[in-house]
């Protein structure tokens, strides 16, 4: 028997839950209105393996306006999802390097643009950042800080829960192990079925929220969606609270590329930020295009280990920040993905195809955002607009990608740090 959705969102993780939530609200929270279908569990994909922090400062200035106004709804989530979750503020020390007037520039132009913004953004001293870290930092005459003070820190696990227990406060149905195999499209275009391993399943609006799947999964009705896999190595070291105290702000070293956070007692966290090399991205992009397991392989059991050479690297980087730490005591790591795009910003809004499609990938960036994309999408969905007249999604259409060369936003997007 055919099921029929008002709405059917593909992709359980937070950007796809977040939608489905939001959509619920807005039409009454009725049974029978929403659908998520996930072809594992709810967050079994990236969204089970996040780091969890919420940041506003970005180089697009719309997208840091967004994560501001996410940052305030993971504050009060109950309002959004009808659920509350635990949050810390530990706020972040930002680090870049200081040798290079062009690159001091960018960082001090990213200071300005966050200002207007009312994101507070400030460039601090080097006394000021051992006060903030009590000593447990190196600081360096060629290295720049700036200080983020609104910075959350989430817990994965938590949020998890939270997608559980909203799911069923919104009247959302949840379809787990649900492939879709193709869709079945009217006239105009729109698309009325979707065609799974169980059964067909109807509806009036499709959400694709499917991450690193949207590329495979929409090929076969012609709409081409540029998503990649970016490798994102994460390793946990056991440290003393005299060495690194838990009251240590987010460290994100640009120096060093990597972000550092203190986590549930005695563990110092520690992962790569994505690649913003032209290069970089043009071989995640190539990776894809010679893998037959697709994104699938986010569930290859050999993607939860990390290699000798990556924990030589990271342990390197662990000493280089915090000398009083010594020789780190490793406590296990795994490897995660970012889902990417060519120019890495997100791919947000209505279809060019198909008119009652509507996509939310969040670029390696989903989950700080998921609160304020599921009301952007709720928006379109049942009102035709984004509601929020402050909000301008128009650089994060699939409209960029009809007319330019993937290679293209390589040469210039990414040279221009479009995204932090």
């Amino acid at each position: 028997m055919t099921k029929h959705f008002n709405t059917v969102v593909i992709g359980g993780g937070c950007l796809g839950s977040a939608c489905a939530f939001s959509i619920s609200r807005q039409l009454g929270r009725q049974e029978n209105k929403v659908a998520i279908i996930e072809k594992k569990v709810l967050g079994a994909g990236l969204s089970s393996r996040h780091s969890a922090i919420v940041r506003s400062a970005n180089a697009s200035a719309m997208a840091a306006r967004m994560a501001k106004i996410a940052t305030q709804q993971w504050k009060t989530l109950n309002n959004l999802w009808g659920v509350d979750i635990p949050f810390e503020q530990p706020g972040a020390i930002w680090i870049a390097g200081n040798s290079q007037t062009t690159a001091t520039n960018k960082w001090q132009l990213l200071e300005k643009a966050m200002q207007k913004e009312n994101i507070a953004l400030q460039l601090i001293s080097r006394n000021e950042v051992s006060d903030l870290c009590n000593g447990a930092i190196r600081v360096d005459p060629d290295e720049i800080y700036f200080y983020e003070p609104d910075v959350l820190q989430l817990d994965s696990s938590e949020i998890l829960n939270a997608m559980q227990n909203a799911a069923k406060i919104n009247q959302v149905e949840l379809i787990e192990h649900c492939e879709v195999y193709d869709f079945e499209r009217d006239s105009h275009g729109n698309i009325i079925s979707l065609r799974t391993n169980q059964g067909r399943i109807g509806c009036e609006n499709v959400v694709n929220a499917a991450g690193g799947w949207s590329s495979d999964l929409f090929a076969s009705i012609d709409i081409h969606l540029p998503v990649a896999l970016e490798p994102v190595y994460a390793a946990n070291f056991l440290v003393s609270s005299q060495d690194v105290p838990a009251s240590l702000p987010i460290i994100a070293d640009f120096v060093n590329r990597a972000y550092f956070r203190r986590w549930r007692g005695s563990i110092l966290h520690m992962h790569q930020p994505r690649s913003r090399s032209g290069n970089d991205i043009a071989r995640s992009f190539s990776r894809a295009m010679m893998n037959p397991e697709g994104a699938n392989l986010i569930y290859d059991a050999s993607s939860f280990s990390v290699n000798h050479q990556q924990l030589n690297r990271y342990l390197q980087k662990v000493e280089n920040r915090f000398p009083k730490v010594g020789k780190a005591v490793y406590a296990g790591g795994y490897q995660s993905f970012f889902d990417i795009t060519p120019d890495l910003k997100f791919i947000l809004g209505k279809d060019t195809k198909a008119p009652n499609l509507f996509h939310c990938l969040g670029a390696g960036q989903a989950l700080k955002y998921a609160p304020v994309f599921g009301e952007i999408i709720a928006g379109l969905v049942t009102k035709g607009c984004s509601q929020d007249a402050q909000i301008d999604i128009s650089e994060f259409s699939i409209a960029r990608f009809d007319h330019q060369t993937i290679s293209e936003f390589w040469r210039t997007e990414t040279d221009n740090n479009h995204s932090l």
